[in-house]
């Protein structure tokens, strides 16, 4: 993956107000989660952690709808009905240059 063009794209998309900052912030978290590869898993803990106490498993849908929908992230496991925060572990994928 090169990183230089996933930022890019970022900033493209960032620029036209596509994405608000907890959309954003998720995405380097996963960015950086997955050290180089193009898949990753992190637990839910670790990304309310990092985005913040009130970043909720509906948020983190909602955010991961709107990031595939730019073509950024690719949720390669479904969200279960009900969320255990404690133990959830969610698994990604960040495609090629915007690609899907």
């Amino acid at each position: 993956m090169d990183a230089l063009e996933q930022f890019k794209e970022l900033e493209r998309l960032a620029a036209g107000n596509n994405l608000d900052a907890d959309e954003i912030r998720l995405y380097l978290l996963l960015l950086a989660n997955c050290r180089g590869s193009r898949s990753g898993q992190i637990a839910f803990t670790t990304i309310k952690s990092a985005i913040g106490r009130e970043f909720s498993p509906a948020r983190l849908e909602k955010a991961c709808k709107r990031l595939f929908m730019t073509k950024l992230v690719v949720v390669t496991s479904p969200f279960p009905e009900s969320v255990n925060e404690e133990t959830f572990i969610f698994s990604y994928s960040i495609p090629a240059s915007g690609k899907s």
